[in-house]
């Protein structure tokens, strides 16, 4: 196979062989490819949603978050729930009262 490089990355190539990071241009291109193949999986795994404790694993390492929230206690947590608010909207009061 025969890989046709723009010269930039050709000289850049050469240089990383060159300063013995990989011990041949082949052996580079190898590299790069696979880390260009685990970019990709690595994309399609976080197109899933996800979990709460994935979510806080992220934050976490991202440094959003100080410590993992402990978790709720099955047995007293109670899901949110709308509280119904009787009248006019809050928008409509202001603007009443403004005039």
């Amino acid at each position: 196979m025969t890989i046709h490089l723009p010269e930039d990355l050709e000289r850049y190539l050469q240089s990383e062989v060159q300063s013995g990071h990989f011990a041949s241009p082949d052996e580079a291109i190898t590299e790069a490819l696979r880390l260009l193949q685990q970019k990709k999986q690595e994309a399609q795994i976080q197109r899933k949603p996800l979990t709460p404790d994935e979510l806080n694993r992220q934050l976490l390492e991202a440094g959003l978050l100080n410590q993992i929230p402990p978790r709720p206690d099955p047995a007293t947590y109670q899901e949110f729930s709308p509280i119904v608010i009787q009248g006019d909207p809050l928008s409509e009061t202001i603007i009443r009262e403004r005039r």
